[in-house]
């Protein structure tokens, strides 16, 4: 009845079947493994070869040439070497400093050239740092895509380890939120597995996982605490990323594992690192907006669709020419807003790290500082970070190591995006061009007072800019302890501790003057205040026994078992106060007493994760990984139908196979030159995703205060039977290196299909309550990436051509509450069986009636506020009347837009030549669609707002020609309403990083080196899209993707840069 039951039975079947099939396979070509002394001698077999440089051809001594447990070498200065081995199916192991490492198999040959490249290549013998330990990439049999941070010296001091990744790993699809410092990106890997639980990948740093999600919502809008911020790039190693295969972390691993190692000390000699930047954030393009001239005549026409007479209009004091009236200057500006609330700024970072240590212990320590003023003016993040890293020998047997963080960041924020109430950027687009910042005297001289808010009810936006106070301030401490004790050759135990301790104390001030006040239940709030703390705590566990055996030459097994438990707790507590006694006091417990509102939530879940790990390969050949998870979360219902059901506890079952076969070390591929590495793998597994609610599957109840009296109500409805959600990965794909590694790729296609996916259904009206949490959806996704690397030039000038590629589309196979509306900020959502999740639900256009007779012959009507029914007229929108009724009504609306895009990724070219190398990322999004709700409040025509350049080709006489419908006061037709007007084409490319850099020459004992940096961020972007920047991610809800709110634009950046090395 369960699949879980189904998976059980039949992974140990294919486990053994495949076991079976390559220990056949392994014998039919295998010698006898059991030698003696006398047999050693006699049938020892000798390989000899010379190693090379892969760019120059010249021979490289002193690489280090091994099989494994049984010999070893070292080329001389010819690169010569000679070394015993089991017999010409084996795999030589090349290493040398500054080189790649590289796995040679023989297939049949005694003598092999191998070219090596330099240190840092992109090829498929490279190692990746995975949940057991290293491994070279070309012996892992599931998909994962891994590069080393080499180049994050060079990187942007703006740049996030989130928005790092962008266009770096295939199917990765990274959308930065907007261009406040720090703020983060929004990540998903392979696709969309669910409606309302994250769709974000789970990221673990340095052996922890790492809680990146926010605690208590910021009270300024627009912005969001991104505690991934708190990593510098510069502290680290390796990246990587697993997109299935492995069902490891259970119920955490649905939407793929980021892997972070962070940088440790390689070397015994102390090292100095010092690095300086200085960077300037460059001012923004403004959008199009009318001048005050054009404003003026759009206003007038407006007022006369409200009943104003032409007379009533002129005695309007901003529509009177004449000097000698009383407020001339004041409405006789031409203002640009934009410019008054953006500007250009600066950026700085310091970054020291030191390193050293001896054979007991060695250490690594960074300290950085770094300030960043973004363009939204008085919004500036400053930021200090430290961390250690040790790894101490305390005995033979017994190794641990240390990782310490500290980071403290104070960020100035201010309200971005919305309705523009409070946001000085978007108010700076609606407000009228003819009023001025500063209050003018009779004689039109400014004074230094700024100007309240206008007759329109719209505030200064400099006021907000220059007197609100928004101030966040966090900390957060990491810190982990491993130990690693080997039993005895086979057998060790390690275990891992882990703490997270993180605070963020935001305080909010709205000021009096210059802003519109705010209309409460009982009063009008002239000033605001607020304060919002959110403390996040975490505990983590991870101990294992682990077991490692080489059986004869041919037969290698990795078996690791344990559990990693977490206990994680969080509190947030807020307040917010009204209309203290003047602007001077600015916290919470000055407002009036009787308006002050507090509140605040809390929360407590646990984690346990049992897992089995096996990793077996025969003949380095053939490979076969098999997880088995079963977790246990204080989340999941006691009902629960899927399972195990062990003490009252359910635990969630999740396995995973994956095989892998390297074709090309196999006998028959001696010929084949052309090819150096062909692997194919495939794999399947079953994931999990527990983040269903810390109480879903619980009843609780809430406070509640009713005439004066404290009292608590209901809070849910609990759902016993609530579980985890369910994805099944199946991945198939290919692996190559050709041409002399010249030509690297890695292509996947993958298809996964989650199940009991949560859904928040609706209850009856008498019920009380207005929803229910439950498991009953069903969608899936298949797609395809591809990575691809290779050296186009490979001589003394290299150039290096990379492409990462993600491709999914996905479909909603089971919604048994029918179609699901979904509403964000004007722009509706539906999700319904048989079609993409998430797409845009709205009216579609047809252009614009020419003439009210073209209107009337339609026979197109709509109802108006007071339920009239009333034809269109010359001038409205021509709407699709989906259902034929001519009446114009929701149930005419259709898909119009779909956020997600079909196609994207990030190309890369990398030049080196003697000691100059530039590095270009661009990174491109092909056909999402964005829901502009910025240019449709600036084309609207319906209210005081100024209006976008394109409305002076508005709809104004019978018989016009054009697609801007007419101005009409409170748009009666509703020509603005969410149609497809507003839907645009999001694509873009981007030149998303430039780094040109230069080694400087010294011949000093103390200086060991000079490199200087020069780096650009979003140079250019070639997009059609009508808004600040097409790239932006409001929230990382998957119910509001695609919605431009305004906020504040992703800019550029070009900054210069120093590290010295000591």
């Amino acid at each position: 009845m369960h699949r879980t039951n189904i998976i059980f039975k039949v992974l140990p079947l294919t486990f053994f079947t495949a076991l079976v099939f390559f220990t056949n396979v392994d014998a039919q070509n295998n010698v006898p493994t059991k030698l003696n002394s006398a047999s050693v001698v006699k049938d020892t077999v000798f390989v000899n070869g010379v190693i090379r440089s892969a760019a120059s051809k010249n021979a490289i001594g002193g690489i280090s040439v091994s099989v494994p447990g049984y010999a070893a070498a070292i080329s001389d200065d010819s690169g010569y070497f000679k070394i015993a081995v089991h017999d010409l199916q084996s795999v030589l192991y090349l290493s040398g400093d500054g080189l790649q490492d590289k796995q040679v198999a023989l297939r049949g040959r005694n003598k092999v050239t191998v070219d090596l490249f330099e240190q840092g290549y992109n090829s498929q013998y490279a190692s990746a740092s995975l949940v057991f330990g290293k491994k070279p990439k070309d012996y892992i049999p599931y998909s994962i895509q891994a590069f080393s941070a080499d180049n994050r010296w060079g990187q942007s001091v703006t740049e996030t380890p989130d928005s790092y990744l962008q266009g770096k790993i295939a199917g990765l699809n990274v959308i930065r939120h907007s261009g406040t410092p720090g703020i983060g990106a929004n990540m998903a890997l392979n696709g969309i597995n669910s409606f309302n639980a994250t769709n974000q990948p789970l990221i673990v740093v340095d052996g922890v996982p790492f809680d990146n999600n926010e605690y208590g919502h910021s009270l300024v809008l627009g912005n969001m605490y991104n505690p991934l911020s708190d990593i510098d790039i510069k502290d680290i190693d390796n990246i990587t990323v697993i997109k299935g295969g492995n069902s490891t972390y259970g119920t955490k691993g649905a939407n793929g594992v980021i892997l972070i190692t962070t940088a440790r000390s390689q070397e015994l000699a102390t090292r100095i690192d010092f690095a300086a930047y200085g960077g300037y954030n460059f001012l923004p393009s403004n959008l199009p907006v009318m001048n005050a001239d054009d404003y003026r005549i759009m206003l007038s026409e407006l007022l006369k669709t409200k009943g104003l007479s032409a007379e009533q209009i002129d005695d309007l004091p901003y529509m009177n020419d004449h000097k000698s009236a009383d407020d001339y200057y004041t409405y006789h500006n031409n203002t640009d807003w934009q410019r008054q609330v953006l500007n250009s700024s600066y950026n700085n970072n310091y970054y020291l790290k030191v390193t050293g240590g001896d054979n007991i212990a060695k250490y690594a320590l960074s300290l950085g500082y770094l300030t960043n003023g973004g363009v939204l003016k008085n919004a500036d993040l400053n930021k200090y970070q430290m961390r250690f890293n040790g790894d101490l020998l305390l005995s033979k047997k017994l190794t641990a190591s240390v990782n310490l963080g500290l980071v403290s960041t104070q960020q100035n924020l201010m309200e971005q995006g919305g309705e523009g109430v409070l946001s000085p950027l978007s108010i700076a687009l609606i407000k009228a061009p003819f009023l001025g910042v500063n209050v003018r005297d009779d004689n039109g001289v400014a004074s230094p007072n700024l100007s309240d808010y206008d007759t329109f009810r719209v505030s200064n936006p400099v006021a907000i800019s220059n007197n609100m106070q928004g101030k966040n301030k966090s900390y957060r401490f990491t810190g982990t302890v491993k130990f690693n004790y080997e039993l005895n050759d086979n057998f060790s135990i390690k275990t891992i501790l882990g703490l997270t301790f993180d605070k963020m104390q935001e305080d909010m001030f709205v000021p009096e003057a210059g802003i519109v006040p705010d209309t409460l239940q009982t009063a009008v709030a002239f000033n605001r205040s607020g304060s919002n703390m959110a403390r996040y705590s975490s505990f983590y566990n991870n101990t294992a026994l682990s077991y490692t055996k080489q059986f004869n030459s041919n037969h290698k097994l990795q078996v690791d078992l344990g559990y990693r438990v977490e206990n994680n707790k969080y509190e947030n507590e807020y307040g917010h106060g009204y209309n203290s006694a003047t602007d001077e006091f600015v916290s919470v417990g000055m407002g009036s007493s009787s308006l002050r509102t507090v509140g605040g939530s809390n929360g407590k879940w646990n984690w346990m994760n049992n897992y089995l790990h096996g990793d077996y390969s025969i003949k380095d050949r053939y490979y076969i990984a098999l997880n088995v998870a079963a977790d246990a979360s204080s989340r999941f219902g006691k009902q629960a139908p899927d399972g195990l059901s062990l003490g009252g506890v359910k635990f969630a079952l999740n396995p995973s196979l994956a095989l892998g076969w390297l074709i090309s070390s196999e006998q028959f591929f001696k010929n084949v030159r052309f090819v150096d590495n062909l692997k194919l793998r495939a794999s399947f597994s079953r994931v999990g995703n527990d983040d269903i609610g810390n109480y879903s599957a619980r009843t609780y109840y809430e406070s509640q205060n009713l005439v004066g009296s404290q009292g608590i109500v209901r809070g849910n409805i609990g759902n016993p039977a609530l579980e985890w959600e369910t994805t099944d990965q199946l991945n198939v794909g290919l692996d190559a290196a050709l041409f002399n590694e010249r030509l690297n790729f890695s292509f996947d296609y993958f298809h996964n299909k989650s199940y009991n996916v949560i859904t928040i259904d609706q209850t009856a009206e008498y019920v009380g309550i207005d929803n229910i949490v439950s498991n009953n959806s069903t969608l899936g996704n298949n797609g395809i990436n591809l990575a691809l690397n290779a050296r186009l030039i490979n001589h003394k000038f290299k150039w290096d051509f990379g492409i990462n590629l993600g491709k999914y589309t996905n479909k909603v196979s089971k919604f048994p509450i029918g179609a699901l509306l979904t509403d964000y900020v004007g722009a509706t959502y539906i999700t319904k069986a048989g079609a993409a999740a998430n797409q845009f639900y709205g009216f579609k256009t047809q252009g614009v009636f020419s003439s009210d007779a073209e209107a009337q012959a339609s026979g197109l009507q709509y109802e108006d506020a007071a339920g009239n029914i009333v034809s269109f007229a010359g001038g409205d929108v021509k709407f699709y009347d989906k259902d034929g009724n001519h009446i114009i009504n929701d149930a005419d609306r259709v898909v119009i837009g779909n956020p997600n895009p079909t196609l994207f990724g990030g190309i890369s070219n990398d030049f080196s030549w003697k000691h100059w190398t530039l590095n270009t990322l661009f990174t491109f999004s092909q056909g999402n669609d964005i829901y502009n709700y910025t240019r449709m409040q600036l084309e609207s025509m319906s209210n005081y707002n100024n209006q976008s350049d394109a409305v002076n080709n508005r709809w104004r006489y019978d018989g016009q020609q054009t697609s801007v419908p007419r101005a009409a006061w409170g748009d009666p037709a509703g020509n603005a309403r969410f149609s497809d007007r507003w839907i645009e084409d999001g694509s873009y490319l981007r030149l998303r990083t430039v780094t040109l850099s230069y080694d400087i020459p010294v011949k000093t004992a103390t200086l060991k080196y000079v490199r200087i940096y020069l780096t650009g961020n979003n140079l250019f972007t070639w997009t059609k899209y009508l808004g600040y920047d097409p790239e932006f991610s409001s929230t990382n809800s998957l119910y509001g993707q695609g919605v431009d709110l305004g906020l504040a634009p992703v800019y550029k950046t070009v900054q210069a840069g120093v590290r010295l090395g000591f």
